[in-house]
């Protein structure tokens, strides 16, 4: 069984005006235009403001490139996008990451979401003590 997308590709030959740019900057960017986009070009304005997001999220801030990327993979991972893991799994090992690093970024997620079924199954409050509070909100 093959999924199938339930609308069509833009194609990069078939693309002009707000769409063609977008191609275009992607192109110059990742050297390509993930399928993704090519769907959401369906509708040229929800294509660009995607895009423009994610050059905003991606490019500017605080944050390292490397622990966006992560956040990126770990996103993916949790939302079960095989298109995404891929991807992201990819850059993370272009940067530099070994395999050895991802199974343990695994193994954070695993534990954390294991600990959170358990305090949310058993319905724990919140059993912190002051000083930890006064530290975290320092």
């Amino acid at each position: 069984w093959m999924a199938m997308a339930t609308m069509k590709q833009v194609p990069e030959a078939e693309a002009t005006g707000t769409v063609r740019k977008t191609y275009d900057e992607m192109v110059a960017h990742w050297g390509n235009v993930p399928n993704a986009y090519k769907v959401l070009a369906n509708n040229p304005q929800v294509l660009k403001t995607a895009w423009e997001n994610r050059k905003e999220v991606m490019g500017h801030g605080n944050l390292d490139p490397r622990i966006k990327e992560f956040l990126a993979w770990a996103t993916v991972v949790l939302n079960n996008c095989k298109f995404g893991v891929e991807t992201h799994t990819a850059r993370l090992k272009k940067m530099g990451y070994t395999n050895a690093d991802i199974l343990e970024a695994l193994s954070v997620i695993q534990f954390f979401i294991g600990i959170s079924t358990v305090i949310n199954g058993l319905a724990m409050v919140q059993d912190t003590n002051q000083e930890v509070l006064d530290i975290l909100s320092a």
